[in-house]
């Protein structure tokens, strides 16, 4: 009976743990991208409304819809895919936060502008989540992951689904634009491209381009 329990248990961790985008019902995504909308008193916004686009189609995120969820709500589409950092952390996982404008301050000049958060499984799947957010992630807490100053400007999120192998090139990619980590955990065991990354170590790009093949699809991305 205890066997039984305890395998119940663990597959339903395996489906609630797994690393990859998600959407605002904690549903398993290939990719989405987020467009903020700008705070603005004339359009009624306060600057946490955004349109929200997978796979499945187009939402659209505004006050006053039965449905709404705001950006910073901690059971909404950031929340959910980021909480593999908010919670305690398995031995096959990792992560890094990268930014230019760091909460609390900012990068030298020498770093690349450039802002994102890799969380990685090891045994199966990761996220890269590219944005344009200074101070994102505010906090790695559920509740306070957003910052204040992240409602006034318009932003934008895209979020892919990676197999573990692929982060190889992603982690070459944030030597070759200097990314600066300020915030990471990649254990001793994961690929040395990313361990590099976090060291900041830096790579003179080459001339060419680089396909990635999500889960589902080919994305391109240059190296400049």
């Amino acid at each position: 009976m205890w066997r039984f329990v305890l395998t119940v248990s663990l597959l339903c961790w395996g489906s609630e743990g797994t690393v990859t985008c998600r959407d605002n019902n904690n549903g398993e995504v290939d990719w989405y991208i987020l467009y903020k909308a700008p705070k603005s008193s004339q359009k009624h916004l306060t600057g946490l409304e955004y349109l929200y686009i997978d796979e499945n189609g187009v939402t659209a995120m505004k006050a006053g819809d039965s449905n709404y969820k705001s950006i910073r709500d901690p059971t909404g589409v950031l929340a959910n895919t980021l909480r593999p950092i908010f919670t305690e952390r398995a031995p096959n996982f990792g992560f890094i936060s990268y930014s230019d404008q760091p909460p609390g301050g900012s990068a030298s000049n020498t770093f690349g502008h450039s802002k994102g958060v890799l969380m990685v499984d090891s045994s199966n799947t990761g996220v890269w989540l590219l944005h344009s957010t200074p101070q994102f992630p505010f906090r790695r807490d559920q509740n306070n992951f957003w910052p204040e100053s992240g409602k006034t400007n318009a932003q934008t999120f895209i979020c892919i689904t990676f197999p573990y192998s692929r982060f190889t090139k992603i982690g070459k990619h944030l030597q070759y634009i200097s990314a600066f980590p300020f915030d990471h955990d990649i254990p001793d065991t994961f690929h040395k491209e990313l361990r590099n990354a976090v060291i900041r170590h830096k790579l003179d790009p080459p001339n060419n381009y680089q396909t990635l093949t999500s889960i589902t699809r080919f994305f391109t991305h240059f190296w400049i």
